[in-house]
């Protein structure tokens, strides 16, 4: 048996430079998560004196501890009350070690950028054969959810430029430049949805952003 406990610090939302309120973020107890498994993630996002903040997008994350870039699980948006709902399977790490859950919103023009709480989960491995969070080389599922929420105009740009980030953070996508946030051709929603509904490859669709980083069309 193993013990899924939380981490007792809540790590405080930071408005970003042109925010003009603060946001909260709650990310509900996580509970037993087991191998295989299909984990939810609920919560809510609301300003500061709890009104709540509809549609808007919220990231499921894994904080590595500075050891490698933070690990996009899910994405998601709120609803109407503020409130959110991502699903997840379980993956144990290759490593054994516990994941640290948070969810994120990157925040704008309106409200900052903030994280929740933070959740401590052990998931162990079954046999002995060794897995990782994310597959090497391959599009996760989260990120072709994000793409049909971009296409379908219920996440931002930013959200999506920090999807792709995240690829490249963990060489899904590779590339020798850094990837600051700019625009996106807005064609490449076609492409996205694409993705999304398998009319394109994976490697089609990663070829693709490649190069537009590589030319300086995005980045």
């Amino acid at each position: 048996m193993w013990k899924n406990c939380l981490i007792a610090i809540l790590l405080i939302g930071v408005p970003s430079v042109y925010a003009s309120s603060y946001a909260t973020l709650h990310l509900d107890p996580v509970g037993e998560v087991r191998e295989g498994s299909n984990v939810v993630f609920s919560g809510l996002l609301t300003t500061s004196s709890g009104t709540p903040i509809p549609y808007r997008a919220i990231f499921i994350e894994d904080d590595t501890s500075y050891t490698r870039p933070n690990i996009i699980l899910a994405v998601t948006t709120t609803d109407s009350d503020g409130k959110f709902t991502a699903y997840w399977q379980a993956v144990p790490k290759d490593n054994g070690s516990p994941f640290h859950f948070y969810a994120l919103f990157l925040g704008g023009s309106v409200y900052g950028h903030t994280r929740s709480e933070t959740y401590e989960s052990v998931i162990k491995l079954s046999n002995q054969s060794s897995t990782d969070t994310v597959p090497s080389k391959t599009i996760p599922t989260w990120f072709k959810d994000a793409s049909r929420l971009w296409y379908d105009g219920k996440i931002r740009e930013s959200d999506y430029f920090h999807s792709i980030s995240n690829l490249i953070d963990y060489q899904v996508i590779n590339s020798n430049m850094t990837l600051d946030e700019g625009s996106l051709p807005s064609w490449l929603k076609n492409d996205a949805i694409w993705l999304s509904d398998g009319k394109i490859t994976n490697d089609e669709f990663v070829d693709l952003v490649q190069y537009l980083i590589n030319n300086q069309i995005i980045g």
